[in-house]
C-alpha cells in the first residue's frame, strides 16, 4: 500500500497541477525531494479517506464548481 501511494504521488506531481505546485513549494522551503513526495502521498491519502468517508466522487476543478444555495 505504501509503495502504491508513493508511485501515485510521483505520478500526480508530474501530471497534476495543484499537487505539483505544492511539491515545488516544499522543495523551495528546502525539503528533500523524497520527503516532499512522501508529504504529497500523505495528502493523497487524506483525499482518498475523505472521498470514501463522504461516499463522493473526485471533482478535478472543485473550486470552479458553483455552490448550491440552501433555502
Amino acid at each position: 500500500m505504501r509503495k502504491l501511494l508513493f508511485y501515485a504521488a510521483i505520478n500526480v506531481v508530474q501530471k497534476g497541477r495543484i499537487m505539483h505546485e505544492l511539491y515545488e513549494r516544499y522543495i523551495q522551503r528546502g525539503m528533500p525531494r523524497i520527503k516532499a513526495l512522501i508529504a504529497i502521498a500523505r495528502k493523497l491519502l487524506g483525499v482518498l479517506f475523505a472521498l470514501i468517508r463522504d461516499q463522493s466522487e473526485y471533482v478535478r476543478n472543485y473550486e470552479e464548481t458553483p455552490l448550491k444555495k440552501v433555502a
